[in-house]
């Protein structure tokens, strides 16, 4: 093509041409709308208490009318996420006492609620082990048989997803 004007011409007809064309491909595959998304939501699934072997204790032992003591909680948590313990209430029910030198009828021991703030994490579908410092006492009424018993306390546990 030696007519400078004849290729300006198709130059810019190619160029306006692809440019509609484009245009015209966007506009009629381009839609929007409104409606709503929906979602729902688990049910949580409440944790449980195992217990904890006595040769687990070797500080913060109860004895009559002695320092507040130490309570090991084992909790699983049956949930597909990982919670964290917030609060050990004390359950329904009296503290029970087994494997001493004799009767343990009378524990005398007392629970104090808990608020644990560290080492209270429990992996989703997993178990952990909390040391609950302070959290129990034992009063002078507790019977004799009550010695190197391991005293089983009902216990509420509150767990909030993490």
């Amino acid at each position: 093509m030696k007519n400078p004007t004849l290729r300006r011409v198709l130059v810019v007809t190619t160029v306006v041409g692809a440019t509609l064309g484009g245009g015209i491909a966007v506009a009629a595959w381009t839609s929007s709308g409104s409606g709503a998304a929906n979602a729902k939501a688990g049910t949580a699934a409440a944790p449980a208490t195992g217990t904890v072997a006595a040769s687990a204790f070797s500080s913060g032992l109860l004895y009559p009318g002695g320092p507040a003591g130490d309570a090991k909680l084992l909790v699983h948590n049956p949930n597909p996420y990982p919670v964290v313990v917030t609060r050990v209430a004390a359950g329904t029910g009296a503290p029970t006492g087994s494997g001493g030198t004799g009767t343990c009828t009378t524990t005398g021991v007392t629970w104090t609620p808990q608020q644990p703030a560290a080492g209270n994490a429990v992996p989703a579908g997993g178990s952990a082990t909390l040391t609950l410092p302070g959290a129990v006492s034992m009063g002078t009424a507790s019977d004799d048989g009550c010695q190197g018993a391991l005293i089983t306390i009902p216990v509420t546990v509150t767990v909030e997803s993490r």
